[in-house]
């Protein structure tokens, strides 16, 4: 398990006819990630006028997560059933449990290079 920070940002769609199930599915993530999960850092969600997505979730760890996704998993299931993800990329060292989970050619790993903390 990776004992660094965790960034994912995924870009996807929704699913024609699925704007309803996955408004009900970010109406069930959003409260419990900003009232429970203090380990979740930051959890942004932005459109573009064509109507694609692109999500930002940054974790205190990997961890953190697999606690998020444990603790937002019935609306894990509507937002997986709504969407269509086309890209995500991982910035940090996830673990093979992380790649065995979620890996695909879709899929693209970054590995810390360089950076400035304040």
């Amino acid at each position: 398990m990776s004992n660094g920070q965790l960034d994912l940002v995924f870009r996807f769609r929704v699913k024609p006819g699925k704007l309803e199930q996955f408004q009900k599915a970010i109406d069930h993530i959003l409260p419990i990630t900003e009232e429970k999960e203090p380990y979740v850092l930051e959890y942004n969600i932005y459109k573009n006028a064509e109507g694609v997505y692109t999500q930002h979730e940054r974790y205190a760890d990997e961890d953190a997560m697999f606690r998020h996704l444990e603790a937002t998993a019935e609306g894990q299931k509507e937002w997986a059933e709504a969407t269509e993800v086309e890209e995500v990329n991982v910035l940090g060292d996830a673990s093979d449990r992380f790649w065995d989970l979620f890996g695909s050619p879709r899929t693209h790993a970054y590995s810390p290079f360089r950076n400035v903390k304040r």
